[in-house]
């Protein structure tokens, strides 16, 4: 929040300084809002009011600077800035079901890019980030190199979300894809820049089959989320 301050000249001048004295009083400062956007449109359609001014505080960030790793926000494809967050790599080969030798690469707040500069480097590891919020994510054979950043995404902790891939493994941004449960549609989504979409409120593969359908693509049937990849999420189109 910037804040404008008005200064008023004083006179030695008695009664100009009394009468200004009570001028001070009354005008005080002057403040200025800037126009802040933010959130997922598809996700939350409610405008929310403004916070009381005095309620407001400006968030801390991590230094500005050169990074090695990006936290970006799977629902929206951007930076999440001034998150807190911990980073810790797994050898790649460790099973995610067992205790694993793991190192901190960071702990502490992202900066205003979202951007982080991890502790050491990292070749064929398995990061994991865990912040509030967010379902703790994780990127599989990550390596660090020079002059290149490393995109980690994280999640909503709550609702169930799918990344969509071609058979080649290639993100398949800005489709739009209906599923339907019989003759009902059940949910009508557009992917994001990062080939992710979003259920909010359900988990929508469970009991009846559900039928995937996109413009330019074979429909597809799912009838449970072991069909969706190793990891659950993952959904494959193909022409």
């Amino acid at each position: 929040m910037r804040l404008r301050f008005v200064v008023l000249g004083l006179s030695l001048n008695v009664a100009r300084g009394l009468w200004l004295a009570l001028a001070l009083g009354i005008a005080g400062c002057v403040t200025t809002k800037d126009a802040v956007g933010g959130g997922d449109s598809r996700l939350d359609e409610a405008g929310r009011p403004d916070a009381p001014e005095n309620q407001k505080q400006t968030a801390a960030c991590g230094p500005e600077g050169k990074g090695d790793l990006v936290i970006l926000d799977g629902r929206t494809g951007g930076p999440l800035t001034c998150l807190g967050v911990t980073i810790t790599s797994e050898p790649v080969g460790c099973s995610a079901s067992s205790e694993c030798p793991s190192t901190v690469l960071f702990r502490g707040l992202t900066n205003k890019q979202g951007q982080v500069l991890t502790t050491s480097t990292f070749a064929s590891a398995r990061l994991i980030a865990v912040a509030d919020g967010f379902a703790p994510s994780t990127l599989s054979n990550a390596t660090s190199k020079p002059n290149t950043m490393v995109e980690l995404e994280l999640m909503p902790a709550e609702g169930y979300w799918l990344k969509v891939l071609d058979p080649d493994g290639n993100y398949l941004a800005d489709v739009s894809l209906t599923f339907k449960q019989g003759d009902d549609v059940i949910a009508q989504l557009r992917t994001n820049v990062l080939a992710n979409i979003v259920f909010a409120q359900r988990q929508p593969f469970s009991g009846q089959p559900v039928t995937v359908q996109a413009e330019g693509f074979q429909a597809l049937v799912v009838n449970d989320v072991a069909e969706l990849g190793e990891d659950g999420h993952t959904l494959v189109l193909r022409r």
